[in-house]
């Protein structure tokens, strides 16, 4: 018997798989939140087909006053440190984006001359015009730069890979902007309206109400665990992203280790050398006390309070003012080789009897 980390959404389209008890229900999820998606409910409230272990359950709650920048510059410290102390290279996932942005102004504000000689910038064409300016202020010709579409070969290395992952659970959900396009910016901070987000989901379900009834209704049992108030269609958007996301954000990327380095990914290896910059609990418990500042009014103030410590450092008001929200990391993966499975002793797969890993009691049959 199997206890998965992660497994890929393509193993539930497997003939011996799809007829399982809820596993037809279960893979609705894909469409509604992503084909890599494979949800742990951190909350423990829920039971899916998968037998699985959960890896980050949500931190008790308790008040938390530090900001986030000062939450960056401390995290952006410590991982400085821990590569000096290690001996190894930072290997950044750079896509120009928001948070890869915010990850690296971070690490810059605080590295020493030394310590930026030990930065290696993974970008593509597509990281250089998400950001051009800055590129051409902060990047070129100033840090080491690499092709981000080698960074498979880093997994299970000695180097340090950071990537920028979480921060969509920490700030609100991509979901968002969707509802914001479909019903009006207003919608977002409009009180929890059940009807409302059934006709949402059945939009991403091809209009299947039945469907779309269901996974509200599962929904609404993550949110009456939560330990703070969900009030708003935002506050629940979020806080399923929260729940159900976070193990398979940070799972996902493993994947694709090589064959060849697999036996390296240890619990050392992922506790010091695979790291996701904003996977502490500290950003979560920021997030789980700062309800009101993810979003304003526009799709374009999305994560706002990263974009203007951005601005701080740079200067660029029209990254600050216009930047959306874009995925970066699905495009540079999904033509690239991958395992099926991640087992919690840390082995990777492609086969597995179905009986190994499916649990036919579940919330979903």
């Amino acid at each position: 018997m199997k206890r998965l980390i992660y497994c890929l959404p393509a193993v539930f389209g497997d003939a011996a798989v799809r007829g399982r008890p809820g596993v037809g229900r279960f893979a609705h999820i894909f469409r509604l939140y992503g084909r890599w998606v494979v949800p742990v409910d951190r909350t423990g409230t829920i039971r899916t087909p998968v037998r699985d272990v959960s890896l980050f359950p949500v931190p008790r709650y308790r008040p938390f006053s530090k900001t986030y920048e000062e939450l960056c510059d401390a995290r952006a410290r410590q991982i400085l440190a821990s590569a000096e102390s290690l001996g190894v290279r930072i290997y950044v996932m750079y896509s120009g984006g928001i948070d890869s942005t915010c990850l690296l102004v971070s690490l810059l504000k605080h590295a020493t001359l030394e310590q930026r000689r030990n930065l290696v910038i993974l970008l593509s064409h597509e990281s250089i015009s998400e950001n051009p300016r800055f590129y051409e202020e902060h990047i070129r010709g100033k840090l080491r730069v690499e092709s981000s579409i080698t960074f498979p070969n880093l997994l299970g290395g000695t180097d340090m890979l950071l990537s920028a992952e979480h921060n969509d659970m920490v700030m609100g959900s991509d979901k968002v902007g969707q509802m914001m396009s479909r019903y009006g910016p207003a919608s977002i901070h409009g009180r929890y309206d059940r009807d409302l987000m059934t006709g949402f989901f059945g939009s991403n379900l091809n209009d299947d109400v039945e469907a779309a009834r269901f996974y509200v209704e599962l929904f609404e049992r993550i949110r009456d665990v939560a330990p703070m108030p969900i009030d708003t269609n935002f506050d629940f958007l979020w806080w399923v992203n929260f729940a159900i996301k976070w193990q398979a954000c940070y799972a996902y990327i493993t994947m694709l280790t090589p064959a060849r380095n697999a036996h390296r990914v240890t619990r050392d290896y992922l506790d010091t050398r695979f790291v996701s910059f904003f996977n502490t609990e500290e950003f979560q418990l920021w997030s789980m006390n700062n309800l009101d500042k993810r979003i304003r009014d526009t799709w374009a103030s999305y994560k706002w309070i990263a974009k203007d410590l951005i601005y701080d450092y740079t200067g660029d008001a029209e990254y600050r003012d216009n930047k959306l929200k874009k995925g970066s990391l699905i495009p540079l993966t999904h033509r690239l080789y991958a395992n099926n499975f991640l087992d919690e002793d840390l082995r990777f797969s492609n086969e597995l009897d179905p009986d190994a890993y499916l649990e036919a009691r579940n919330d979903f049959a």
